[in-house]
C-alpha cells in the first residue's frame, strides 16, 4: 500500500521577510555610488545617484536593466542576484536618493541631461 502525503499551500517553505531597498544598496551599489548616491571618492565615474535630473530621465526598466546588465567598463552585471521584487525595491530607493517621486514607462523616454 503507498500512502502520499500532501502539503497544504498555506505550509512556509521558508521565513517571509520584508525587502529592504536601502539594504540592497548598501550590499550591492554604495561601494560606488557612496551611501547617499554621491559616488565614493576612489569611484568618480560612478553614476550620480543623487542628481535628480539624471534619475528623471531614466525609466525603471532602464535602471533595472543597468543593474542586470552592468555598465562597462567599471559597473559589474549583477544578473541573477536580484528576484524582480526586490529589483524593483531597489529602483524604487534608488530613485529615492535623488528625490525622483515618479517612474518613467520605457514609451515616455526622456531627454538626457546635457
Amino acid at each position: 500500500m503507498l500512502v502520499l502525503g500532501t502539503v497544504a499551500c498555506s505550509d512556509s517553505v521558508g521565513p517571509e521577510r520584508p525587502i529592504d531597498g536601502q539594504q540592497l544598496y548598501e550590499n550591492y551599489c554604495a561601494r560606488c555610488h557612496g551611501p547617499d548616491g554621491r559616488p565614493a571618492a576612489d569611484q568618480p565615474q560612478a553614476r550620480d545617484l543623487s542628481n535628480r535630473r539624471i534619475i528623471d530621465t531614466l525609466s525603471d526598466e532602464s535602471i533595472s536593466m543597468t543593474i542586470r546588465m552592468g555598465r562597462p567598463p567599471g559597473m559589474p552585471a549583477f544578473r541573477d542576484e536580484f528576484t524582480e521584487a526586490s529589483l524593483m525595491v531597489l529602483v524604487a530607493y534608488v530613485r529615492g536618493l535623488s528625490g525622483s517621486q515618479g517612474s518613467r514607462s520605457k514609451s515616455t523616454g526622456g531627454t538626457p541631461p546635457p
